[in-house]
């Protein structure tokens, strides 16, 4: 679930979002009722969730009366599984410990945060509206409410050194966060930065092979190209994508996938809200991949996690042709890059380093 506000657009920032007054933030959750009613329908039965991720944007900008509002609206449609995964993104300014008492008494478990950084000169140089101390301050407010934490940080940026960068991660370790997921800082088309880069930005992979290093020795393996957890903390909603699970999409710009057709909704709230109005889906397109070009895609997924591609159930599922192609595709790729395991194909740390020129080989 997308929830398309901001207090303010950070500079590097793609995504679709925007400021929302509160008559916006009230339409917004009217319309998803709208919109979850009509999957019902057009699935033909209750939707059945064994993981719920709703991101954003901010989804801390909704008040608490919003948020108990949305909460019935889900629980009004949605069958959620015994040990449902539900995850909620938030930032340091935003969060309150109202939020945190409305989501434990639901049933939120993770709470994935926009740290970015625990140095107050980065902060302000990636435009975000929170300090360190506010983001210490909300760390230790989730912790204490019992939520599984994940903390965001961004590397590469201008002027960062690898020593403040090992002060942000060595600072999260310590105060025990159990799931870290770092960015290296692109430069998105769209963007405010997209259109008038910064100067000083670095390529990062020094502070990528730091983190990889560094906490692993801390005992939070690599289990994803940018995620960090210890075992069993792992975010079971993130994992879904790598390996093609059916994902519902809801909100303005929200992404899905259904048996093979990837979809996605209309990009903004403006145009989402006079669909729903219109008794109009909100529906913008849909791809069905062909199967070799599925196939391609599971590969290159897959080889984003720590777990690779299980060879017998890809040759089962896509057929021995296209993964013996697959594998020639990678025959030049330096051994060390690649990890064999019995029967999968995983990338090694330093293939990690390297993800991006591996999938190009294979898509």
């Amino acid at each position: 679930m997308h929830v398309p506000f901001c207090v303010r657009k950070c500079p590097y920032c793609a995504f679709y979002s925007i400021w929302g007054n509160e008559g916006e933030k009230e339409d917004f959750i009217s319309a998803l009722d709208v919109e979850l009613r009509g999957w019902q329908e057009k699935l033909g039965g209750p939707l059945n969730v064994s993981t719920l991720y709703i991101g954003g944007g901010t989804p801390t900008l909704l008040s608490s009366k919003q948020w108990e509002r949305l909460i019935e609206i889900l629980k009004k449609h949605i069958v959620f599984s015994p040990d449902v995964e539900i995850s909620v993104e938030g930032n340091p300014d935003s969060l309150t410990g109202e939020h945190c008492y409305i989501w434990r008494e639901w049933g939120v478990k993770r709470v994935s945060l926009g740290v970015q950084s625990l140095h107050d000169d980065e902060l302000r140089w990636l435009g975000r509206p929170h300090s360190a101390l506010q983001a210490l301050r909300a760390l230790d407010l989730l912790q204490e409410k019992g939520f599984d934490v994940s903390a965001d940080l961004m590397f590469g940026l201008a002027n960062q050194t690898l020593r403040k960068w090992h002060e942000s991660l060595s600072c999260l370790v310590h105060l025990e966060i159990p799931h870290l997921s770092i960015y290296q800082l692109s430069i998105e088309e769209g963007s405010l930065w997209g259109r008038t880069p910064p100067t000083g930005v670095q390529n990062g992979y020094v502070h990528y092979r730091w983190a990889q290093w560094y906490l692993e020795q801390k005992g939070l393996l690599q289990y994803e190209i940018a995620s960090f957890a210890r075992k069993g903390k792992e975010c079971r909603h993130n994992q879904a994508y790598w390996f093609e699970r059916d994902v519902l999409s809801l909100g303005p710009s929200a992404w899905g996938y259904f048996r093979g057709t990837r979809f996605w909704n209309v990009r903004t709230l403006e145009e989402y809200l006079k669909r729903i109005s219109s008794g109009i889906s909100p529906l913008a397109g849909e791809e069905r991949l062909r199967r070799e070009k599925r196939g391609r895609e599971a590969a290159v997924l897959a080889l984003r996690t720590r777990y690779g591609i299980h060879l017998p159930s890809f040759c089962e599922e896509y057929g021995e042709v296209l993964l013996q192609d697959i594998l020639n595709n990678l025959e030049n790729v330096p051994p060390e890059c690649l990890a064999f395991s019995g029967e999968t194909l995983a990338l090694s740390q330093k293939g990690m380093r390297v993800a991006n020129s591996i999938w190009s080989l294979i898509i």
